[in-house]
């Protein structure tokens, strides 16, 4: 995973969904983009990273896991309709599932998201970890620091939500 994120346009961040859980999303600018063209991902070598990703994991907090690309400044002309994809896994599952998002218009940029939810806690320490695992180098102590302050009053359920943007140059 530590490779598919940037520092540019880093965001991190929580809500709570209506059924208790906890959804955390990472999406920064991809790292394997190239301005203005058709995004070429091998989904195995995905699925593969999506997997070990999962394993990596220690907590059993954690219930499910989503990989996908999102376009930045597009509009859509259904001229050069193409397939990007998405991979999943979940608790139980020993395999990640390979889908597919439809892209109708090559945007100037990509952007990638990871989706995980986690069972309610009140702790910071699954969040954190998986954060920490997801960034790699890009998760820095400041950020740490950062991401921590926002995070505590969600946590301790006087927030809807917890969101952090990193700032980059």
């Amino acid at each position: 995973m530590r490779n598919l994120f940037t520092n540019e346009c880093l965001q991190v961040g929580t809500s709570r969904l209506s059924d208790g859980t906890i959804r955390l999303e990472i999406s920064s600018d991809y790292a394997g983009s190239n301005r203005k063209s058709q995004l070429y991902v091998n989904e195995d070598r995905l699925a593969k990273a999506v997997e070990d990703f999962w394993k990596g994991i220690k907590t059993k907090k954690l219930q499910k896991l989503n990989v996908s690309f999102s376009e930045i400044d597009w509009y859509d002309d259904e001229v050069d309709v193409y397939e990007t994809p998405s991979v999943s896994i979940q608790r139980g599952l020993k395999r990640a599932k390979v889908s597919h998002r439809t892209h109708g218009s090559i945007p100037k940029d990509w952007s990638v998201d990871l989706t995980c939810v986690f069972l309610d806690t009140t702790t910071n320490t699954p969040i954190i970890e998986v954060v920490k695992s997801a960034l790699g180098r890009l998760y820095t102590s400041d950020l740490e620091k950062q991401f921590v302050k926002q995070l505590k009053p969600f946590l301790q359920k006087k927030a809807n939500y917890a969101r952090f943007e990193a700032d980059f140059d």
